[in-house]
């Protein structure tokens, strides 16, 4: 996959569900100062506090780009709303492309603070200008990739229909644990990002072609 642009360097992490020693070594790694962007693919929180996520958004400062998950409830959407690093439903420039954010995530049986319908994906992804210079950070995986638990499949088909018609550059989600790793689907180099509470992440570069290092932290 051959980009010929700027290099940019990626942290990327999801799913650190309040877990404060996370955070801790979330807080270490902020002050190296090494990414030109952090990318957060949801779930904040468990539920909740309001302050974790506080705490959170405070590490990385203008680079923190971010989408809620299916476990931040509605006081912690109202905290995240407001920011400009919130690219739910969202288009910004990131270097020489762009993010493109969708939270929450397609129903599961657990009836989880921030669920969405497929139809109501479909209708965000729709409107939110994904292209295929677009980075798309989403919280549920597409179907069919990284997401089989118990034997079943349960990733969004919704995002799988958006990554097959948009063909985004690359797509990094998070939301079942289970699994990490990187397929490339199409055109689109889908990255599963590890859980963030089990201190798991990708430090990805994307210059003249894309690197994903899955790390500990």
């Amino acid at each position: 996959m051959v980009i010929a642009m700027a290099d940019l360097r990626i942290l990327a992490f999801s799913d650190i569900h309040a877990d404060e020693e996370a955070l801790d070594h979330l807080r270490r790694l902020a002050s190296k100062d090494a990414y030109d962007a952090v990318l957060f693919a949801g779930d904040m929180t468990n539920r909740g506090p309001i302050s974790y996520a506080q705490d959170l958004l405070s590490l990385f400062g203008d680079k923190f780009h971010f989408v809620h998950g299916n476990m931040d409830p509605a006081a912690v959407l109202d905290l995240l709303r407001p920011e400009a690093g919130y690219v739910h439903g969202r288009k910004v420039p990131l270097g020489e492309w762009n993010l493109v954010g969708l939270g929450g995530s397609n129903p599961t049986p657990f009836q989880t603070p921030s669920e969405l319908s497929e139809t109501q994906i479909e209708s965000i992804l729709g409107t939110a200008g994904l292209d295929e210079r677009s980075i798309f950070l989403c919280h549920p995986p597409p179907y069919g990739s990284f997401d089989e638990v118990g034997g079943m499949h349960v990733g969004s088909r919704a995002v799988a229909g958006a990554i097959a018609k948009y063909r985004p550059l690359m797509a990094l989600c998070g939301h079942i644990h289970e699994h990490e790793g990187q397929q490339v689907v199409g055109d689109t180099l889908v990255v599963k990002l590890g859980a963030a509470n089990a201190y798991r992440a990708a430090d990805i570069k994307i210059g003249d072609e894309i690197n994903v290092s899955f790390i500990s932290f």
